[in-house]
């Protein structure tokens, strides 16, 4: 730590420390925390470390706190537009489901789940992947009432190992040109890989086929679309890479569980219940 100012013997003396010192140091420690005024705690770190989003939420499901990067991917002007609401205000409901599923194995389990890829959207507005780590977080009597976690972008956090360097090239060109036509042939050739060993690669890595990893990010920027504009449905199906609109309600509705005008609608709820 760069503020230490202990010597080796005053550490030595620290490990060897009585119970009942070490007591009085913890209860110290819980005073200190019981001061905090909730516009300093821990969280606000995230504001300040690019690349990593942090949430928290209640046993409801409820958010208590997202960091700033986070409220403006959502476009939450402020941290009191975001307390309160739940996975199911501000996500598609498929997303949601997955999300809520995921609490609930914590909630149950009382263990951490990391490791997790999702898609999301990057600070563009353009659908990137990215690693999910959520912790229970826990009562001074022993009860999970509530979960964090924090988000972070899946190349940066895979960029060395081996299977994701064979299709990152892939990844990008997917996210570069998924508003236009993308062939398989076109993406192992990228990648300089059989059509074979890219799906092999791809659903060792994200568990998904290239085809699936395609439409899901089709979706995604979907989602953003009718969120953000008043475009209409045929628009944002041709805008996203779709053969036409009812190619895109039918995958729209396959991965987010209700079609796209029901979740512009929700969208629109959210928007007058926030604005009251």
């Amino acid at each position: 730590m760069p503020n230490a100012t202990r010597q080796p013997a005053q550490l030595r003396h620290a490990r060897t420390r009585s119970t009942a010192v070490t007591r009085r140091q913890l209860d110290s420690r819980d005073g200190w925390l019981q001061e905090i005024a909730p516009t300093s705690l821990f969280h606000t770190l995230f504001d300040h470390l690019p690349g990593l989003h942090f949430f928290a939420k209640n046993q409801r499901g409820e958010i208590m706190f997202l960091s700033s990067s986070i409220r403006e991917r959502y476009g939450l002007r402020d941290d009191a537009s975001a307390v309160g609401l739940t996975d199911f205000d501000i996500n598609p409901h498929g997303m949601a489901e997955s999300y809520v599923s995921d609490d609930a194995r914590i909630y149950a389990t009382g263990e951490p789940m990391s490791g997790r890829v999702e898609l999301w959207w990057d600070a563009q507005g353009v659908p990137n992947w990215y690693v999910v780590t959520k912790l229970p977080i826990w009562s001074r009597r022993g009860r999970i009432i509530g979960v964090m976690g924090v988000i972070q972008e899946y190349e940066g956090h895979a960029r060395f190992h081996a299977p994701w360097r064979e299709i990152a090239v892939s990844v990008k060109y997917i996210r570069q040109h998924f508003r236009k036509q993308v062939t398989i042939s076109t993406l192992a050739e990228q990648a300089g890989l059989s059509i074979r060993q890219l799906q092999r690669r791809f659903r060792a890595v994200l568990r998904l086929t290239p085809q699936e990893f395609l439409i899901k990010t089709r979706v995604l920027a979907a989602c953003r679309a009718l969120r953000e504009s008043d475009a209409s449905l045929l628009d944002i199906a041709s805008a996203c890479g779709f053969y036409d609109q009812s190619s895109f309600t039918e995958h729209f509705r396959r991965h987010t569980g209700q079609t796209p005008l029901a979740y512009r609608r929700q969208i629109l709820r959210r928007a007058t219940q926030t604005s009251e």
